[in-house]
């Protein structure tokens, strides 16, 4: 069988910030974000944990990259979400009871597309 190599944040961030054009050296994009070089250096090496959220949506907006894709690769939760979470008590509950409903994938899909498109009644 053969080997699946894990997608991890650290190559992906060390990628997209060496693909820029023009190039950014990690100094500079250190700075751009916030955090220093030498903790960046050790997460594009993976030998240190992706930041907070906040730091993750801004190096996925500065790279052009899926700033929810990002954010999974880097096990974190997006911060609106995390907003949602405690302004209204019932939003863990609700995530806990469709993760337990059973539904497909498909049907889920389906329901998150629905209440995209329609009109708060």
């Amino acid at each position: 069988m053969k080997d699946v190599k894990e997608i991890r944040f650290g190559d992906v961030v060390r990628e997209a910030r060496q693909k820029m054009r023009p190039p950014l050296s990690l100094r500079k994009f250190a700075d751009r974000i916030g955090m220093a070089p030498a903790y960046l250096s050790k997460v594009e090496a993976n030998l240190d944990r992706p930041p907070a959220a906040e730091k993750v949506e801004k190096i996925a907006e500065l790279l052009g990259l899926d700033k929810i894709e990002l954010l999974r690769l880097a096990h974190r939760v997006p911060t609106e979400l995390a907003e949602a979470f405690h302004q209204d008590p019932r939003a863990p509950e609700f995530l806990r009871v469709s993760m337990r409903s059973g539904l497909t994938p498909a049907q889920l899909q389906e329901l998150i597309d629905k209440n995209k498109t329609e009109k708060p009644k």
